[in-house]
């Protein structure tokens, strides 16, 4: 005889239960389809219901849109540092915080009934899983840096959605506005802080070094060079001064020689004597000599001194030189009257008697005498010039021989703490450029500052206004009801298979020669009392058509609150 094959389960009295097929599922089904049929009608009610009875949930969206700088950032670079995705969120932050949110609720009225049974914390909450910001976007490709981003709330009534939506969109707006003007005002007032701070660490390494300068004067390393400078100078004013000096030994000794041979020439000159004179007269005159013509020569030899002193100086057309020549040409006028007049006076009655003192104290000279006289003097008051100046010169000498050997022992010497004075000036270009830097970095803040001032910066307009939406957004009724019917499908099946797991009766002929291993020779129905069948059928039926009525009934009544009631 053929076996049939079983499963690992086991069935009544121990027996494995068999491996059921499609004939089997069929029966399955037709024998229980009122615990299928039951749990999907009354999912399909509780569905419905709540589909209908769940409040409406309209979603209002506006678009706002990135508004690029109006001066370009390669001329004024910008001094906030968030890129717009963080300030959206930092604006995001801001916005949604518990004390802007209650503003609005109280505003707006809204969660009437959740504020009367929620705490207010909830109804925050719950208004935050309302709002929803979208990612910023690009709106034009790579090359167009116009973004946008979205906003959205969603609530019972689209028109107070609407202008909670409007009102999101407003404080984004003035939200960008004010956190963009005070992160540009803190970050200029953070670089002139820094910048300040700099300036006065540049002053006082200054003042470090220009008292270690005004302690070392003339020893720094910096001037090296000009001590060099000052000494190789110093070298050429001694050479100078010594060559000056020689030429004026030179030209006194050639005055020297020229004065010797005026006196030679002068001692050879014949000496006369004024009419009526006698020998004794005459070698009495000759030891004599006028008083005042003797200080007239030496007066016009002292001036000739100064005018060469001027000269070596002064150029020619000097005033002082010209006066000089003035005033000797003057004096050597009255000298030379002075000597016309003494040799033109005429004789007394007494030939020189005691009552003409002036004619008797003037001898009478040729007249080539007293110019060779007035010649040496005139070369005397020169050589006396020339000895003057030659001791000047050798003065002067000693004087730079003096500073060069100062400037030589600070060169020697060097200055005290040269390497700290290294330290100084390498902090001072480091603190310079650091004040540089801020300067440059405070210019450009203050600039930008005054661009998102007068709103001439990244700044938020509107894109799309907030819409009226016509259609909800929350529920999906289509897809309630539809999972109500498949969670009754899952239900109902679930029920059938617990049933049939626990009745272990035969139920079929498969199921008697599986588990009795005999052959069926013939089958018979059970036999039923006819009117316990038909009050069994009468039962059922009621049952469903109550059923069914009652289900029909709060499905219509469900329908007929969303479309007569809510709406």
């Amino acid at each position: 005889m053929q076996q049939t094959a079983v499963s690992g389960e086991y069935g009544a009295a121990g027996a494995p239960r068999r491996v059921y097929d499609l004939e089997d599922y069929l029966n399955v089904v037709r024998r229980n389809w009122q615990w299928i049929a039951g749990p999907v009608l009354a999912c399909l009610t509780v569905a419905t219901v709540a589909a209908f009875f769940w409040p409406n949930t309209f979603e209002s969206s506006a678009a706002i849109r990135v508004v690029p700088p109006q001066v370009p950032e390669r001329l004024v670079p910008t001094n906030v540092n968030l890129q717009m995705g963080e300030r959206v969120r930092a604006m995001a932050q801001t916005i949604l915080s518990r004390n802007t949110l209650t503003n609005i609720i109280t505003t707006h009225d809204l969660y009437r009934k959740d504020r009367g049974r929620l705490p207010m914390e909830d109804v925050i909450e719950n208004m935050r899983k309302d709002i929803s910001i979208s990612n910023i976007r690009n709106l034009g490709g790579r090359d167009n840096g116009s973004t946008a981003f979205q906003i959205s709330f969603s609530y019972e009534n689209r028109h107070i959605a609407q202008k909670v939506t409007r009102d999101l969109m407003t404080r984004f707006i003035d939200e960008n506005i004010r956190e963009r003007s005070q992160q540009s005002q803190m970050t200029t007032q953070f670089l002139r802080e820094q910048h300040e701070e700099a300036k006065r660490e540049l002053e006082t390494i200054e003042q470090k070094i220009l008292a270690f300068r005004s302690s070392n004067q003339g020893r720094l390393p910096e001037q090296m060079d000009m001590n060099l400078g000052q000494i190789a100078a110093l070298d050429q004013r001694i050479n100078s001064l010594n060559t000056s000096m020689s030429r004026a030994n030179q030209d006194r000794l050639v005055l020297e020689g020229e004065m010797r041979a005026l006196r030679e020439k002068l001692a050879a000159l014949p000496k006369t004597m004024a009419p009526g004179m006698g020998s004794g007269a005459a070698s009495s005159s000759q030891a004599q000599i006028d008083p005042a013509l003797q200080k007239m020569n030496a007066s016009i030899a002292a001036m000739e001194g100064q005018l060469q002193q001027m000269l070596d100086v002064y150029k020619e057309s000097y005033p002082d030189v010209q006066r000089m020549r003035q005033n000797i040409a003057a004096a050597r006028r009255s000298r030379d009257q002075y000597v016309n007049a003494a040799m033109a006076l005429p004789p007394s009655a007494g030939g020189g008697a005691a009552g003409d003192p002036v004619r008797a104290a003037v001898p009478v000279k040729p007249r080539e005498s007293i110019e060779i006289e007035a010649e040496i003097e005139k070369l005397r008051g020169q050589i006396r010039a020339r000895e003057l100046e030659a001791e000047r010169y050798l003065h002067e000498i000693a004087e730079t021989e003096q500073k060069q050997r100062g400037i030589q022992a600070r060169i020697e010497s060097g200055p005290a703490g040269a390497q700290n004075y290294e330290l100084l000036l390498r902090d001072r270009e480091t603190a310079k450029a650091k004040y540089d830097d801020f300067t440059r970095k405070l210019n450009n803040s203050a600039i930008a500052t005054d661009l998102e001032n007068r709103k001439q910066g990244e700044t938020l307009e509107v894109l799309d206004l907030p819409s009226l939406p016509e259609t909800p957004t929350a529920p999906k009724r289509p897809l309630i009801i539809g999972g109500g019917v498949l969670a009754g499908l899952v239900l109902g099946f679930a029920l059938v298979a617990f049933r049939e797991a626990k009745d272990a009766s035969l139920k079929t002929l498969k199921d008697v020669r599986t588990y009795t291993q005999y052959a069926v020779l013939g089958s018979f129905p059970l036999l039923e009392n006819d009117l316990i069948i038909r009050r069994r059928r009468r039962y059922t039926w009621l049952g469903w058509f109550s059923g069914i009525v009652v289900s029909v009934l709060a499905i219509c009544a469900s329908v007929y609150y969303y479309y007569n009631v809510r709406l």
